[in-house]
């Protein structure tokens, strides 16, 4: 089973480099590398089943069946020839592997390989057993009972371990168009296990964040803040709001309001929507963008964070050669670290 888990996880890692510099103009190109990943994907499981036919555990199951996803998220990726289709049948793909995630997760306190996968650095062996991990672990899919991406759902994670001896940051994590909690949650999992933090990703409450009223949409996130702030000891003076495209542009409506419970902003990949922006003054601010991003052009961030600095605002911009319109798993830790210096990575 290990070569095929090996297998599996490196073309996960595969998909998030292509999500990470994903352009209209070049599906053909990333499907080709994605299909070639699935190939060998494809390849590792018939070599399994090759040596051990009557192979068969609930691991083996779960294993196979995030293969299976992957290898039609590859096929699924590069289905059209038309643009607009295929991005969103790009979508659609990554979808699929978070999907994957969703089912591997479950595995992390049996693998350590998977486990591992989770987390930023390994985790100290003399901690406690895996399956107790796991089980003092909270991961929580709200609202989804009839429909899997219902919208106004949520997806909750909770830590073994606290990040403090009082109490836990939340940090929010807020999806891009279209897109749900129960896929952007995976964006901020490693970090959260990690470094010990509440993490919630709510899901909008129409097809996207309302920039025009956002007080349905940020009600909703608000409601579930208090449901879960005592129940988990979640420090609400500790709350960072990021957000990804359209979810980055909301956070930034969030911070232009004259009153918010957020202490901090971390827009990824988004825009400074119209409105009155005296709001942001005094607010903290760190705004990450991608200098290839084909949606908002990266002029759109450098002239947004000027007008923030102007009213008040504490802004950093980091503009990134190398991203394009997505979210850079790399930058979590920063973020972090600018966040809340509480929030450093446990010692070895």
């Amino acid at each position: 089973m290990r070569p095929l888990t090996s297998s599996l996880l490196d073309a996960v890692r595969v998909f998030e480099r292509v999500q990470r510099m994903f352009h209209p103009m070049m599906i053909r190109r990333h499907g080709e590398v994605l299909h070639r990943e699935a190939r060998k994907l494809l390849s590792a499981r018939q070599e399994l089943f090759a040596r051990a036919p009557d192979l068969s555990s609930g691991e083996t199951e779960v294993v196979i069946r995030a293969v299976d996803l992957v290898v039609e998220s590859a096929r699924t990726f590069c289905s059209s020839d038309d643009m607009q289709t295929g991005v969103f049948a790009a979508m659609q793909a990554m979808r699929k592997i978070c999907r994957a995630k969703e089912a591997l997760f479950d595995l992390r306190g049996r693998v350590a390989e998977i486990d591992g996968f989770f987390r930023e650095v390994p985790r100290d062996r003399s901690g406690p057993a895996g399956n107790d991990l796991q089980e003092r672990e909270r991961l929580v899919h709200t609202g989804v009972d009839v429909d899997p991406y219902a919208r106004g759902a949520s997806s909750l994670f909770v830590p073994a371990t606290p990040a403090g001896p009082d109490s836990l940051p939340l940090v929010i994590a807020l999806h891009g168009g279209f897109g749900h909690g129960r896929d952007f949650v995976w964006t901020w999992v490693r970090e959260a296990r990690t470094r010990g933090f509440v993490l919630l990703a709510p899901t909008s409450v129409g097809a996207t964040w309302n920039m025009e009223d956002p007080l349905p949409d940020l009600s909703h996130v608000l409601e579930q803040v208090e449901r879960y702030a005592d129940h988990y000891g979640i420090d609400t003076n500790r709350i960072l709001l990021t957000g990804l495209s359209d979810g980055a542009t909301f956070a930034l409506r969030c911070a232009m309001l004259p009153s918010t419970p957020f202490s901090a902003f971390a827009p990824v990949s988004g825009v400074l929507p119209p409105g009155e922006i005296s709001g942001a003054a005094g607010r903290r601010i760190f705004w990450v963008h991608g200098a290839h991003d084909w949606m908002f052009p990266p002029e759109r961030a450098r002239q947004g964070s000027i007008r923030l600095l102007e009213a008040g605002a504490a802004v950093t911009l980091k503009i990134l050669e190398n991203l394009a319109h997505a979210h850079p798993f790399e930058e979590n830790a920063g973020i972090l670290t600018w966040f809340d210096s509480g929030l450093s990575l446990p010692e070895a």
